[in-house]
């Protein structure tokens, strides 16, 4: 059941969190929220998802609970960090996930390479940086016609309308989950230009 195996991927999480800062998390109890806030992703409809990115996947949240859950979806776990990512293949293999895939790198180069260029249905993140950075992280592999869903704290979406539009996105939006966690959502319209995503350094600097 996917829940058993939850809770297996939790226990792994939290075993290996005291060699490697995985999750602020130390207790189960810590670590639920951070679970339901996984499974509020699922309020969403996925219909005609078939390829998922995560974004700074780190310790797994939210795409573990979510390939669990959804076992005909394709999802692929990205972080730059090589032991993050050594964890994440522990866990695809300690619970036989053969609908994930793992992928260490810098979002902002492997967004340049054809093989993940708006490749994507949907990209989701928990976290991974600031809402204007990942915006210009995540749109560049969606698909035009796929979406961005990302797990966020409170924050505005008007402002971040400017640097949506020049990645090709539209104007994005808050939808909340039934336990009131805010989602920030937009969907690719076009194809985000080929300059974009800018070289790390560059994104300090405001897109829009």
């Amino acid at each position: 059941m996917a829940v058993d195996r939850e809770a297996r991927y939790a226990a792994l999480l939290l075993e290996w969190n005291r060699r490697l800062n995985l999750t602020g998390a130390r207790t189960a109890e810590d670590l639920a929220p951070h679970l339901r806030d996984a499974r509020g992703l699922l309020e969403v409809s996925w219909e005609r998802i078939a390829r998922v990115l995560d974004v700074g996947s780190g310790g797994g949240l939210p795409a573990i609970p979510l390939a669990l859950a959804l076992p005909g979806v394709s999802f692929t776990l990205l972080d730059a960090n090589r032991r993050k990512a050594a964890f994440l293949e522990h866990v695809a293999g300690e619970l036989a996930m053969d609908n994930v895939t793992v992928l260490s790198g810098r979002a902002e180069e492997l967004a340049r390479q054809p093989a993940h260029r708006e490749a994507f249905d949907r990209v989701i993140s928990r976290a991974a940086a600031r809402p204007a950075v990942l915006l210009e992280l995540a749109l560049p592999f969606v698909r035009v016609g796929g979406d961005l869903l990302a797990v966020v704290g409170e924050v505005e979406a008007g402002p971040l309308e400017p640097a949506a539009r020049l990645l090709g996105a539209e104007p994005p939006w808050i939808e909340r989950t039934r336990d009131g966690r805010p989602l920030l959502r937009t969907r690719k319209k076009q194809a985000t230009p080929p300059d974009l995503p800018r070289r790390a350094g560059a994104m300090k600097r405001p897109l829009a």
